[in-house]
C-alpha cells in the first residue's frame, strides 16, 4: 500500500511546505487574518487555545500577545517547530499529526485552519474525532477550509507522481449534524486574496466557521410517557 498522505507530510512534505512559505509567514498581518478577525468580531477570549496544523505558531503568538491565553501548537513539521520555538517562546509546540494528538486536557478554543483538505481520507474521521476531543464542553472550534458547492478532489501539484490530492468540501457539516456543535458564524472569502468578495470563484471560495460545542444543550428536553 502507498503511504498515507499524513505520513508523507510528517516525513517530508510538511518541512517542504514550511520552507516554501516561510517568507510569506514572516509577513503575517493580524488585521488581514480571517480567523483572528472572527475571534475579535465575536469577542471570544479563551484562556486556553490549541491550533492543529499551526506551522511555526505565528497565529497563536498573536493570540497569546493580545489575550495572555495559554497557547499550544500541534504541527507535524520539525522545521516549522524549530523556527517557532526560536521566534515565539510563548507558544508550546507538540510534534504530531491531526489523527493522533498526544494531549489529554481539552481547550476552550481549538483552531483548525486549512488543514483538513490535506488529510488522507483513511484518517479523516479519526482526525475529526481527535479535534473534537480537544474542544472542551462549552468551548469553540474555529474551522477554516475550502468551501466549494460540491466535494472536489484536486491533484496535489507539488507531488504529481505520488497520487496525492487535496479534498475540498464543507467540513463543518459533519460536526453540525452530530448535534454537538452549533454554528455561530460563517464567513466566506477568496482563499487566494483573503478578500471578502461576492464573486469568488467556486474553486477558490473559503469558509470560516465558529462552532460552539455543547454535549447536551442542543437537544430539546423530552419526557417519558408511561404505558
Amino acid at each position: 500500500m502507498p503511504p498515507l498522505q499524513d505520513e508523507i507530510f510528517s516525513i517530508s512534505e510538511g518541512d517542504k511546505w514550511f520552507e516554501r512559505n516561510q517568507a510569506a509567514l514572516g509577513r503575517f498581518s493580524t488585521d488581514r487574518d480571517i480567523p483572528l478577525r472572527l475571534l475579535e468580531l465575536y469577542q471570544i477570549r479563551p484562556k486556553t487555545v490549541l491550533e492543529v496544523g499551526a506551522s511555526n505558531g505565528f497565529r497563536l503568538a498573536a493570540i497569546a500577545e493580545k489575550t495572555g491565553a495559554r497557547c499550544t501548537a500541534v504541527e507535524p513539521s520539525i522545521a516549522a517547530i524549530t523556527d517557532g520555538r526560536a521566534r515565539y517562546p510563548a507558544v508550546a509546540f507538540v510534534q504530531a499529526s491531526a489523527s493522533s494528538i498526544p494531549l489529554e486536557e481539552p481547550f476552550e478554543l481549538v483552531i483548525v485552519n486549512f488543514v483538513l483538505h490535506w488529510i488522507d481520507r483513511a484518517t479523516l474521521l479519526q482526525s475529526l474525532s481527535e479535534m473534537d476531543r480537544m474542544v472542551a464542553n462549552g468551548g469553540f472550534l474555529l474551522l477554516g477550509d475550502f468551501f466549494p458547492a460540491f466535494p472536489t478532489r484536486v491533484p496535489y501539484h507539488h507531488l504529481p507522481t505520488q497520487g496525492m490530492h487535496t479534498f475540498k468540501r464543507n467540513y463543518a457539516s459533519a460536526l453540525i449534524e452530530s448535534g454537538i456543535y452549533t454554528p455561530l458564524a460563517l464567513l466566506t472569502s477568496s482563499h487566494a486574496s483573503a478578500a471578502l468578495l461576492t464573486d469568488t470563484a467556486d474553486r477558490d471560495r473559503a469558509g470560516y466557521w465558529i462552532l460552539k460545542k455543547s454535549l447536551h444543550d442542543n437537544y430539546c428536553p423530552g419526557s417519558i410517557h408511561p404505558r
